[in-house]
């Protein structure tokens, strides 16, 4: 004969049953989370030992100290820690300044600039269209001594670069020596956003069009057609690219870039950290004139690729030095605070599925340039430059 159930213990049942349910339910969650987390023990003893050095600091360090400056630095250190000299962190600061670049935007008086430390000079190397300094009269080679009443002799150069900055729409007032000239004036530029330049173009002689690409930012493939276009409408017969001291840039540029002077085929593998691969290609439009590409050691990135895809194709004969062999390709990550990560997440492949790394690009025809004409680059006359001297009798011979 079945007894029943009080309900005193019925209700110590469900109380039980109860406690199972939240016990079981509090495992699955804290399973779930170890999932999401897999380093949760690690991450956890990572931000006990910051909190210790902090409380350590505050508690004890007789100096003052920025928080913010401390914690940026902190992930300086974790990143370089990583070995990729490729991968890096930016503050909230940095990383503005970086996407505005990487934007092909720049707020100021316009200009792009060089700064030689050791004789101090600070020299202008493109003068922007449409930018206040255009409008003033700067030109390639103008020496910027000082500005805002700073002077690059006494106060150094990040006092000057300082005081030419600003917002836009406002004026600096900055002390120019005019490489025509030799004479010295003090000028009032507006600060203005405008396009930076990152592709110039001239020809050299009747036939030959020389184009230098400073780097492959956003619309650096725009400014790139147009020169293409505009030296062919000059009657260029035959074209070298200059991307000597290129730091490369954005894969999607490069591609667009060499899309029209490629046959069909791939242009780029690019091999993610879990094996999916994104591939980039070009169509059968290509332009068929001889074409030469000078490198050097700081052709980097994306600069040195556009060197070895034209090289594989046959479509270039490389000239210069060895690149560096940079085989990994970065995509920033931006952080909760404003600030962010470039890391390496993608491996790169040529045409030919080689990768450049510890490798890089060998020139067709090797050519050096002696060190104070490396230092002195971008004053060079063509005459001046033994590298693009031997990129001229190179696309001579393959003419002959």
């Amino acid at each position: 004969m079945s007894k029943g159930v009080s309900k005193r213990t019925a209700a110590a049942l469900c109380a039980v049953c109860a406690v199972a349910a939240f016990g079981a339910s509090t495992v699955l969650m804290q399973l779930q989370f170890e999932a999401r987390l897999p380093d949760y023990a690690a991450n956890n003893a990572i931000y006990t030992k910051l909190g210790e050095i902090r409380q350590r600091v505050d508690d004890y360090y007789v100096g003052e100290y920025d928080v913010q400056d401390a914690v940026d630095m902190a992930c300086v250190g974790f990143i370089t820690g990583v070995g990729d000299r490729w991968s890096g962190y930016m503050s909230k600061e940095e990383y503005e300044t970086y996407m505005t670049s990487l934007e092909g935007q720049a707020t100021g008086i316009g200009v792009y600039t060089t700064y030689d430390q050791e004789q101090n000079r600070l020299r202008i190397i493109e003068v922007y269209h449409g930018s206040g300094a255009e409008e003033a009269g700067l030109a390639h080679g103008d020496e910027i001594v000082g500005a805002g009443g700073k002077a690059l002799e006494t106060d150094g150069y990040q006092a000057v670069i300082d005081a030419i900055a600003g917002d836009e729409g406002t004026m600096a007032e900055v002390t120019v020596r005019r490489a025509a000239t030799g004479q010295t004036e003090t000028l009032s530029i507006e600060r203005r956003e405008v396009e930076a330049t990152m592709v110039t173009g001239r020809m050299l002689d009747d036939e030959t069009g020389y184009i230098y690409i400073y780097n492959f930012h956003q619309h650096a493939d725009e400014q790139f057609e147009q020169t293409v276009d505009s030296l062919l409408e000059q009657g260029a017969q035959r074209l070298i690219f200059d991307v000597r001291n290129d730091p490369g840039g954005s894969v999607e540029v490069l591609s667009n870039m060499l899309d029209p002077l490629l046959p069909e085929g791939t242009i780029m593998t690019l091999r993610a950290k879990d094996g999916e691969e994104v591939v980039y290609s070009s169509d059968a439009a290509a332009l068929d004139i001889p074409m030469a590409v000078l490198v050097n050691a700081d052709s980097i990135s994306a600069a040195e690729f556009f060197a070895a895809a034209l090289q594989e194709y046959g479509k270039a004969i490389v000239v210069g030095e060895q690149t560096i062999g940079k085989g990994y390709s970065q995509r920033t990550y931006p952080l909760s605070d404003g600030s962010a990560l470039r890391l390496s997440d993608n491996e790169y492949f040529t045409p030919q599925g080689k990768s450049l790394i510890g490798t890089g690009v060998t020139p067709d025809v090797p050519a050096d340039l002696p060190d104070d004409k490396a230092k002195d680059f971008y004053f060079l006359s063509p005459e001046q430059d033994d590298q693009l001297i031997a990129a001229r009798q190179a696309l001579d011979e393959l003419g002959a």
